[in-house]
Order: C-alpha cells, then sequence, then structure tokens
C-alpha cells in the first residue's frame, strides 16, 4: 500500500510557520504591555478562562460545520462527549495543567523581560523533547537533537547576560530553532 501523498506545499508551511511565529511573539508582548502597564491589571484567571471558552466555541463550530446536519451533531456530542465520562476524566488532566501553565505564563510576563520570557518559555520543547524519548520510548534523529541542544543553548545565553539580550538576539536564536525543528520534522515524516 502506498503512503499517502502530502498535498500541503511547502510555500503554505513557511506561511503557516512564519504566522504562528509573528502570532506568538504579538501574544507575548501583547500581554507584557497589558500586565506591566499603570492601569488597572485584569485578573489572569479570568482571561485565561475566556480564551478557553472561545476555542471551545471555534471548536464546537467546526464539529457542527464537519458533521453537515443538526442531527449528526447531537449525535456526534452525544456519544464523544457524554458517552466517554472515562474519556473525558482523562482529558481533564492535561486541561487543568495548561490552564495553570497559562496562569503562570501570566505571572511570568509581569515579572520577566518578554525576550527573556519568550525564550525561556521554549524550553518546554527540550522536556517534550525528553519525555518522548524517556517515557514513549521514541526515538530523535541527530538534527532533532542538534535542534534541541541549540534551543537550549539559546536559552542560556540569553539567560546568562539577560541585560545584554537584545530583540536581534532573541530573533535570531527563536527563529533557528523553529526552523531547525520544522526542518527535523520534516524529515522523519
Amino acid at each position: 500500500m502506498a503512503a499517502p501523498r502530502d498535498n500541503v506545499t511547502l510555500l503554505f508551511k513557511l506561511y503557516c510557520l512564519a504566522v504562528m511565529t509573528v502570532t506568538a511573539a504579538a501574544y507575548t508582548i501583547a500581554l507584557r504591555y497589558t500586565r506591566t502597564s499603570d492601569k488597572e491589571l485584569y485578573f489572569s484567571t479570568t482571561a485565561v478562562c475566556i480564551t478557553e471558552v472561545i476555542k471551545l466555541l471555534l471548536s464546537v463550530g467546526i464539529l457542527a460545520k464537519e458533521t453537515g446536519s443538526l442531527g449528526r451533531f447531537k449525535a456526534s456530542l452525544r456519544e464523544n462527549v457524554l458517552g466517554s465520562p472515562k474519556e473525558l476524566l482523562k482529558l481533564s488532566v492535561p486541561s487543568l495543567v495548561y490552564a495553570v501553565q497559562n496562569n503562570m505564563a501570566f505571572l511570568a510576563l509581569s515579572n520577566l523581560d518578554a525576550a527573556v520570557y519568550q525564550v525561556t518559555y521554549q524550553l518546554k520543547i527540550p522536556c517534550t523533547a525528553l519525555c518522548t524519548v524517556l517515557m514513549l520510548n521514541r526515538t530523535l534523529s541527530k538534527l532533532q537533537w542538534v535542534s534541541v541542544f541549540m534551543l537550549c543553548a539559546g536559552v542560556t545565553l540569553v539567560q546568562w547576560k539577560p541585560a545584554q539580550a537584545t530583540k536581534v538576539v532573541f530573533l535570531q536564536v527563536l527563529v533557528a530553532s523553529t526552523l531547525l525543528l520544522w526542518l527535523s520534522t520534516q524529515t522523519t515524516s
């Protein structure tokens, strides 16, 4: 049996990578600005909750569009959400951890420089790589290991002298590590 063809072009993949990078950087800068301005602060838990409600509504909308009819939509919700309380309980654990992580991001951005936060936040990628190797017994290619170590080195350099961490260094480390990780996923796909 032949492997399915990849219908997504390289240009579209690069476009998605660029949009995701700009979105992540803009999110961090906007969040940092709103958390350090002299205006009245908002509750970070409210912002996280509203974000999750928006994602829920978008997900339900996409499910409704894909099912095509109200009857199939209701049946899908009944079967996959209400009919699987054990699976729902399993999904609540990472959801709770994710909510805590998002609230900690607000706390970190209230106390750290945006560039230092963004680069340090990328440490989740090496942590995920290590968990993948240790817990799931998967192997990483040499290019993926180089990407992980390069990302760690970039984070270390930014943390070493955070006062000298310029926007150029931040963007170089972020873009280079993102491109290397993206390239490494392309070689394993």
